[in-house]
């Protein structure tokens, strides 16, 4: 009896798990080296995986596991990306603002009606706020996912992981550049407003009616399967060639974003055919 209930807990503690990596990623985004937020998502998106895998396995399926895994992600692949985003465009205000005042060119009176204007108490301090977005709507996203009845081959929307993890990379690939933008202060704007940009790009996408990929295999024949393969394929070719150039973080966004594009392909193969 006692192996029993064990065997029934083990996807369950492999959930909280997933939202302990949750809570530490918000933890270390909120903190002076935010750079290891990043590894606890991916370390949730490990769990996230191997919590329903063991449960298909063991043949322990319940509503508890389900509800926790939902509360889960909410956390690790909702709440933890728009902090550490929220991080990181903070950062970079604060940059923007102080690179005001080393402007010669620019007369003093404009530096400071500047600041009046996009600082305190005006627009630009309120801005990293927008990356709240990703948790508001990753909610949104979840509780559809758990009601819906078409996505048991495929998703409606982009699925939390890969937005999180989409974020994951654009945040290394910035903050891994932070000097170079400090010491060009003249384009640390335009990098907020391409940030606030896919903020709000991924976020729509998340509850987007676009059928995506799922990767679920019914089969391992070519046939029904070619868009999964594809994807595979070119993702493993994109890691390889991203870890002999720089970091595997790189090759994070490129993934996500050639997934949407062979997702949006394969459906308008399908409506062809």
């Amino acid at each position: 009896m006692a192996l029993h209930l064990m065997k029934k807990h083990i996807p369950n503690i492999i959930t909280l798990g997933n939202l302990t990596c949750g809570l530490l990623a918000i933890m270390f985004a909120l903190s002076s080296t935010p750079e290891y937020a990043p590894y606890f998502i991916f370390g949730g998106l490990f769990l996230d995986f191997f919590d329903g895998f063991f449960a298909r396995i063991l043949k322990v399926d319940g509503e508890l596991g389900k509800q926790l895994d939902s509360l889960a992600d909410m956390v690790t692949f909702g709440v933890a990306p728009g902090v550490l985003m929220f991080s990181l465009l903070e950062q970079l205000v604060f940059w923007n603002y102080n690179s005001l005042g080393e402007s010669a060119l620019i007369p003093s009176y404009a530096l400071n009606f500047a600041k009046e204007l996009f600082v305190a108490p005006g627009i630009m301090e309120y801005l990293p706020y927008l990356a709240f977005l990703i948790p508001v709507l990753s909610a949104v996203r979840l509780a559809k996912f758990n009601i819906a009845t078409n996505q048991s081959d495929q998703f409606i929307g982009l699925p939390t992981p890969a937005n999180a993890v989409f974020f994951c990379g654009v945040f290394y690939i910035v903050s891994s550049n932070i000097d170079l933008l400090i010491s060009k202060s003249e384009i640390i704007m335009p990098v907020i407003v391409v940030l606030l940009g896919l903020i709000a790009l991924f976020s729509i996408l998340l509850n987007a009616n676009i059928p995506l990929i799922a990767l679920k295999f019914k089969s391992f024949g070519w046939k029904n399967n070619e868009a999964r393969f594809i994807l595979l394929g070119i993702t493993v070719l994109v890691i390889i060639a991203s870890m002999l150039i720089s970091n595997i973080f790189v090759s994070i966004p490129i993934i996500i974003l050639l997934y949407l594009i062979i997702s949006i392909i394969n459906n308008y193969t399908k409506k062809a055919t």
